[in-house]
């Protein structure tokens, strides 16, 4: 089962919210979504609760964010080198998705972070597409993290 953690923004438009929602069974825990836009582009940015992984989707189907999300996440997992098994296993804990209100000032803060990172990487690389930027993102540093990087902490949780 996933917690996905929206703002206050998204969730009006994602779906009914649970005030206690129970605990996330993936090994990458809740998931932190905000919208995000790059000149006239709508995207939702979503990061990890417990590696700060960031993944990008398309916002006009926000509607659909539980459905689409586990998609987008295992094409980012693929891409940084995680195992198939870890990524099938990953997602399989995704069947059921929870909406709750985001619970940590920290983890908005890292999404703003990444918002902002991401609105200069699409100046210098106009081409690039949101599986290109999360994997950027994914090899930034990340202060709450100690010394790691989204990336290795990714494959360290998944094994």
């Amino acid at each position: 089962m996933l917690v996905l953690r929206c703002t206050r923004k998204l969730l009006t438009r994602v779906g009914p919210l649970v005030e206690s929602p129970p605990l996330s069974t993936t090994a990458l825990g809740d998931w932190y979504a905000q919208p995000v836009a790059i000149g006239h582009q709508r995207l939702v940015m979503l990061i990890s609760e417990c590696s700060r992984l960031p993944v990008l989707v398309p916002g006009r189907d926000v509607k659909n964010l539980p459905r689409n999300f586990p998609a987008a996440l295992a094409e980012v997992l693929h891409a940084i080198g995680v195992p198939s098994a870890a990524v099938n296993r990953e997602i399989g804990e995704m069947q059921h998705v929870v909406i709750a209100a985001t619970n940590s000032r920290s983890h908005l803060g890292t999404l703003n972070d990444y918002s902002n990172m991401l609105w200069h990487i699409t100046q210098a690389r106009p081409d690039s597409t949101n599986l290109d930027n999360a994997v950027w993102l994914a090899d930034t540093p990340v202060r709450p993290l100690g010394p790691g990087w989204p990336r290795s902490v990714t494959r360290e949780l998944l094994g």
